[in-house]
């Protein structure tokens, strides 16, 4: 608080103010309310009127106190009502100009916490500054910045802009490093990144609202449920962050090495480790309930199917545990290297594995139906649609596999690199490869109908909604792409 304070006295020298120098008009901002009050003027001092030799003893007469607005739409800085308010890196909230000349004087931590700045991105608070703007339009309060009156446009959301507004970025920066996993819950999108941090995207105005820092180590995967979004991280750490407030809820520890896999059954949170463990955990009191044991090596995916949670390991066998009893049903063996992908349709199991083949699983059952086979490569990446699933691969192509007959019906090709991401959403197949593409392909013909650049490295992941495709990058990119008509 200390170099805030020296930092305001700084700026008051530079415009001619002081702490003991003269109101420059007869209205003053306190500091301590951000309100303007009447200061006295100096033919005012005197609280009588003569006329001639009568003395009138004049009425004060007190102006209402000024609305006092929340706490929080003050700028910590300036203690003045934010107009364009802000968050940097650690999350705190100023006012624009404020922080803005706080960083060009060389200041390189968050005024509040004292905490160095990851970075300097200050990301716009739109929540925040409508809400300060309806307040004032309700108390009929002129936001002032440095004393000086201003009119402000309304917030309006961009699809509201009309025809002549600039065309929203498709490519959407922020992370430093590669993306790990990408999220779609509502119209926000959450991206993990291996610079620790998970952003939230505003999906309509394709602008970052959060970042959420609180792990010390990449963050690895995301999952959304319940009001909460779970995070596990290569600390071997999972948050538990409110879905409302974005704040961390609850460190949730145990595992001894990166935690690679999450999702969630019957009210319980499935985490896959490094450490060959996968545990459980109560969605509501978020205590751990199991440590189940059996894999050998690392876990890499986790699906629920069929009241069972399936564990994909490294050591190359998939293991199902009862989501109730949280007992193994059984250990499906047969792949002769990593297994690394899983997926499930009503009925079915897909495990998709180093050794170039995808194994199919009866849920119910828990027998090996299938081995599919036709990739020359290791099988890293599987999707699931209404009558077909999907295999990519390091071989470049794409399978297409009929869901009822087990049988391939199409192989895509196109894409120069390996396929590492598949995603299925607006009637399209997508695929993201290590020659920095996102290709569409129709699920009706199965033909490419459009092929996307942007990315400047390997697009990692893929997420999809009925209206939007979103990839995360090597390079720390997100691609927002239409569906395909």
């Amino acid at each position: 608080m200390k170099q805030i304070k020296a930092f305001l006295r700084g700026n008051e020298a530079r415009d001619g103010r002081s702490e003991n120098s003269e109101p420059a008009s007869s209205f003053d901002f306190s500091p301590a309310t951000n309100m303007v009050s009447q200061t006295m003027r100096p033919e005012a001092a005197d609280t009588t009127s003569r006329t001639g030799n009568d003395v009138v003893e004049d009425v004060k007469v007190e102006k209402p106190a000024a609305p006092q607005a929340p706490a929080s739409f003050y700028c910590p800085i300036s203690m003045e009502l934010m107009v364009e308010p802000v968050m940097v890196a650690t999350g705190h909230t100023y006012d624009r100009a404020c922080i803005e000349r706080w960083i060009s004087q060389g200041n390189k931590s968050c005024p509040v916490t004292g905490m160095r700045l990851r970075h300097m991105e200050l990301t716009p608070n739109y929540a925040l500054r409508a809400a300060i703007h309806e307040w004032a339009a309700s108390n009929r309060v002129t936001l002032t910045p440095s004393g000086k009156v201003v009119s402000l446009p309304p917030v309006v959301p961009e699809r509201q802009l009309g025809e002549e507004a600039a065309e929203l970025p498709n490519i959407l920066q922020g992370h430093d490093e590669i993306v790990w996993a990408v999220e779609v819950h509502g119209r926000k999108l959450f991206s993990a990144s291996a610079d620790k941090t998970i952003r939230v995207w505003n999906i309509e105005s394709r602008r970052c609202e959060q970042v959420m820092e609180d792990h010390t180590r990449p963050v690895l995967s995301i999952a959304i449920s319940n009001g909460k979004i779970y995070s596990g991280s290569y600390d071997y750490s999972i948050k538990v962050w409110d879905l409302n407030t974005m704040m961390r809820m609850k460190t949730l520890n145990g595992h001894t090495d990166a935690v690679r896999a999450l999702a969630v059954a019957g009210g319980k949170l499935f985490s896959g480790s490094y450490d060959g463990s996968v545990r459980v955990w109560d969605e509501t009191t978020l205590h751990c309930l199991e440590v189940l044991k059996g894999h050998v090596g690392p876990v890499r995916t986790l699906v629920h199917c069929s009241n069972s949670m399936f564990s994909g390991s490294y050591d190359k066998t998939v293991r199902v545990w009862d989501v109730n009893t949280l007992e193994c049903r059984a250990t499906l063996s047969g792949h002769t290297s990593a297994v690394r992908a899983l997926v499930a349709s009503p009925t079915k199991v897909f495990s998709g594995s180093d050794d170039a083949t995808v194994k199919v699983w009866d849920a119910k059952t828990l027998k090996c139906l299938k081995t599919l086979e036709g990739h020359e490569d290791n099988v890293r990446v599987l999707a699931v649609g209404d009558r077909h699933m999907f295999s990519g691969s390091w071989d470049k192509t794409i399978r297409v596999w009929d869901i009822e007959t087990l049988e391939c019906i199409k192989v895509l090709e196109g894409h120069s690199e390996a396929v590492l991401a598949l995603a299925v959403g607006g009637g399209n197949l997508v695929s993201g490869s290590y020659d920095t593409t996102v290709r569409f392909w129709d699920l009706n013909t199965f033909r490419c109908i459009r092929k996307c650049d942007g990315h400047s490295d390997a697009v990692r992941v893929l997420a999809a909604d009925d209206s939007h495709v979103f990839s995360g990058a090597y390079d720390g990119s997100i691609g927002v792409w239409k569906c395909a008509a």
